[in-house]
Order: C-alpha cells, then structure tokens, then sequence
C-alpha cells in the first residue's frame, strides 16, 4: 500500500488545521476566563473603595456640612439677640432689612440643616443596602468565574473515568 504524496501532504494539513481549531477554542477560552477574572477584580475593588473610602468620606462630608450649618444658626441667633434691643423704638425699627435678611438668612440655614440630617439618616439607613448591591456583584462575578472554570475542568476530569 502506497501514500501518494498528495494525500501524505492533505492529511498533515487536516491534523494541522484541528489543532489550530483546538488552538483557537482554547485562546478564546483563555480570553473569556481572563475576562470574567477581571470582572470578579473590578468587582472586589469597587466593593473595598465604597467600604474603605466612599462611605467614610461621605459620612465625613455630612457630619461637617451640619456642624458648619449648626454653627452658622448659631452665629444668626447670636447677631439677631445683639440687634434686639435696637428693635423697639415707637417711630420705627432702624435696622429692618438687616433684620429682616438676618431671619431669611436663619430660616434658610435652618431648612439645609434639616435636609443634611435626612440626609445622613438615608446615607446611614440604606448603607446595608448598597453594601448587599455591590456584594452581590461580587458573588455574581464569583459565581461565573467558577462556571467558566468548571466547564473546561470538568470535562477533563471525566474523561479518563469513564469505562
């Protein structure tokens, strides 16, 4: 039985090309198991900044928003007591659009002191909440890495057992 070179040279081509098929298929995999590792990394890494430095610096920026607004209401309650005895002459008030502004510039403060301690209630409140989102990311990430590596580790790992 002869080879004709022809059909010597077809058949290495055909090996050839099954294992740059193979080649191929594991590069791809290697690109999708490399990616969905990233993904888990990203995922770690947005978890650990909201912890370790989003949350705090949030909490931080609030607590000195109301400690200045506090101290700034108590600077117009102090100013406003100051102007009190200039406020009861009989022929009228000297100082009225000072006090008048002065009240506006209270009320308005009052108003934002309120809103940045709702604030930090909600910051507070929902901080579990956010805290489960960005975990939950972590375990979705998690849970494709570990379905990307079993599909190419598994499969493996049968052959050889099976009669």
């Amino acid at each position: 039985m002869r080879f004709s070179p022809t059909s010597f040279f077809l058949a290495i081509v055909a090996l050839g090309s099954t294992y740059t098929g193979a080649q191929a298929q594991s590069d791809s995999f290697l690109q999708v198991r490399s990616a969905a590792r990233r993904d888990l990394e990203l995922a770690k890494i947005e978890l650990r900044n909201y912890w370790q430095i989003e949350y705090p610096r949030q909490r931080r920026d609030l607590n000195a928003a109301i400690d200045l607004t506090e101290a700034e209401i108590r600077n117009y309650k102090v100013q406003l007591r100051e102007y009190w005895p200039f406020t009861r002459f009989s022929t009228g008030q000297p100082f009225l659009l000072t006090l008048q502004n002065l009240r506006m510039c209270l009320r308005e403060a009052e108003w934002r002191l309120r809103d940045l301690q709702a604030e930090r209630n909600a910051l507070v409140r929902f901080h579990s909440d956010q805290w489960r989102a960005l975990e939950l990311n972590v375990q979705d990430a998690r849970f494709r890495v570990a379905e990307i590596e079993a599909s190419n580790v598994a499969p493996a790992q049968l052959a050889p057992t099976r009669p």
